[in-house]
């Protein structure tokens, strides 16, 4: 499968979706069955790893798979958060011959209403950023501290990180130069809702040194529920505007609402779109129908 570094270079604007595993006993064929509707339709898909911290096994199966039986590329998110360095590991190594090259390098959330402390050897995502890129040199944990590390096979990660536009960006600016330093070559954007909001970002980021491609995470609402959800959820203000039209209007002003920042994004020469769709798998070829209007 394809790296996304390559994909970024073979194609001018990439559209990919994120997908989240089922919670834990529930049967993952549904997803399949979505899976096997996007070939074709989008460039690759991320697969979530405990999102929101909860229980939701399958990120590695599913990320196998959905390559193998259904031919396209696939982000793996891996997280830190609960982990030593030697457990991250192993499942680097669990990832790397399963296939997997494409990694969206995270802390990790807590889970939803934990009170817990900080749990793992990481508490920043750099860190492990660190760590991949050592092991993308062949370079690997010692058994023990009186040892030195040791070298080994070459691992071929690309490393994805996430941007956080709603935080203050010179704030931002310093977690990003971190991840990039260490080695990371894509970011993929928090739910943005104008382009507006994605020019700022890219800017900012432009003008503290950080060169990386920056790919808008869109979350298309569809109605004044999803978008007071969301920013519960998420803690993150959505226009009054769009929630206006989207109370008013409903599904129909959405879909266009997002349909024409996909246009600005792409006439400013974004390198694509990931959306955040709750699964929801049929509304990306409704928005890329009236995109191509």
């Amino acid at each position: 499968m394809h790296k996304i570094t390559e994909l970024l270079k073979e194609k001018k604007f990439l559209i990919s979706l994120e997908l989240v595993p089922p919670r834990n006993g529930i049967d993952h064929q549904k997803l399949y069955d979505k899976i096997s509707q996007l070939k074709g339709l989008v460039d690759f898909i991320s697969i979530t790893k405990g999102a929101g911290g909860s229980l939701r096994g399958g990120s590695l199966p599913v990320s196998y798979f959905a390559q193998q039986k259904f031919g396209i590329t696939v982000l793996s998110h891996f997280v830190c958060r609960e982990r030593t360095k030697y457990q991250l590991e192993n499942e680097l190594v669990d990832l790397h011959n399963f296939g997997i090259r494409n990694l969206l390098v995270l802390r990790g959330d807590p889970p939803s209403g934990s009170k817990d402390g900080w749990d793992g050897d990481y508490m920043y995502a750099y860190l492990l950023v660190n760590q991949i890129s050592d092991m993308n040199n062949g370079l690997y944990l010692p058994r023990s501290t009186d040892e030195d590390r040791k070298q080994g096979l070459k691992t071929d990660f690309c490393m994805v990180i996430a941007g956080h536009p709603e935080d203050p960006l010179w704030q931002e600016a310093r977690h990003m130069k971190a991840k990039v330093d260490a080695g990371a070559e894509v970011i993929i954007t928090q739910m943005i809702f104008s382009f507006e909001d994605y020019k700022a970002y890219v800017e900012g980021l432009r003008s503290a040194g950080i060169d990386v491609p920056v790919i808008p995470g869109i979350r298309p609402l569809i109605s004044i529920e999803q978008a007071e959800s969301t920013e519960t959820f998420f803690k993150i203000k959505i226009d009054d505007g769009l929630k206006h039209g989207l109370k008013k209007h409903g599904r129909k002003f959405g879909i266009k609402y997002f349909s024409d920042m996909i246009k600005k994004l792409k006439d400013y020469k974004a390198p694509g779109v990931h959306l955040f769709t709750l699964n929801d798998v049929e509304i990306v070829e409704e928005l890329m129908n009236c995109v191509k209007k």
